[in-house]
């Protein structure tokens, strides 16, 4: 079924796709017009969204169950066990947990919900219901990718980094979505948003499977799971995550030129472009106005 069209200025990329444009992993057929939730081009979903993460305690987020396609969620969770990658070890007195490396190798599923979550339109969601202009996704997925709490693991009450080690761009957001079918509470484990005072949890957001949570960066913006986990044998918290950037302390040099230069080689374009340099823009554009007319 062919989705609608765009709403709210968010395009939708799968407008114009069919129920027979799909892809198969291991065995289990997507369609790709199905991969997230229409409702991410919805205008009232839009405005209703943005409005939630303006007015979230302690500090911007949102959280929902629905955006991705559940099927493509648990081909995503069962790479965990395939990752022939080296696991990041986080280990000491705040922390015990696991991550994919920088610019990891993933499996098929997995690297199509980074596909998702890094495409030009989910970033322009992304920067609409968060009031963030021009947010710059990382194909790196650094600081992201897989990542995987184990028996005993914790992740201190924390905020995150404020630049990307390799671009200097400022961080902005993170995503984070949830693995974990039939979660317990009683495990621990629920992401902790504590207030500016660094002084109490604000909200508990248990990690269950297909929840997605946006947070804002920033100064206040302290969250974790500060309690050792305690899960039955073989359980793992597990999730998929990625960053958003801004280039927001890069010098606005206006004599830097925005548009394509040609190399002017044709007389008659010589002399306009001289004319043009000695002309007032006002003038000029009066001028091209009464030549078009």
């Amino acid at each position: 079924m062919t989705q609608e069209k765009t709403t709210a200025g968010v395009a939708n990329p799968f407008a114009n796709y069919s129920d027979s444009d799909t892809v198969t992993i291991r065995g289990k057929r997507l369609v790709l017009a199905e991969l997230v939730d229409p409702k991410l081009f919805d205008e009232l979903y839009l405005r209703g969204a943005t409005e939630q993460a303006r007015n979230a305690a302690p500090y911007a987020y949102i959280v929902d169950d629905s955006w991705f396609n559940p099927v493509l969620l648990e081909l995503a969770a069962e790479e965990f066990d395939m990752f022939t990658g080296d696991w990041t070890k986080w280990e000491n007195r705040y922390q015990a947990t696991f991550r994919s490396p920088l610019n990891p190798v993933l499996g098929p599923a997995s690297s199509l919900y980074f596909s998702l979550v890094n495409s030009s339109w989910f970033v322009n969601f992304l920067s609409s219901i968060m009031g963030i202009p021009n947010l710059i996704a990382d194909q790196q997925l650094y600081g992201g990718g897989l990542h995987e709490s184990r028996n005993g693991g914790k992740f201190g009450i924390h905020r995150d980094f404020d630049r990307h080690a390799n671009t200097g761009l400022t961080n902005e957001l993170s995503i984070i979505t949830y693995l974990n079918k039939n979660w317990d509470p009683e495990w621990g484990g629920a992401l902790e948003l504590w207030d500016q005072d660094k002084s109490q949890s604000v909200q508990k957001i248990q990690p269950e499977f297909g929840r997605s949570i946006v947070m804002k960066h920033g100064a206040h913006s302290f969250h974790g799971h500060p309690k050792p986990l305690k899960m039955p044998e073989g359980q793992r918290r597990r999730s998929l995550s990625a960053y958003y950037y801004s280039n927001s302390t890069a010098p606005d040099d206006k004599s830097i030129p925005a548009s394509t230069y040609f190399l002017v080689v044709e007389p008659k374009d010589v002399v306009v472009e001289a004319l043009k340099s000695l002309t007032p823009p006002l003038l000029w554009n009066a001028v091209l106005k009464v030549f078009r007319s």
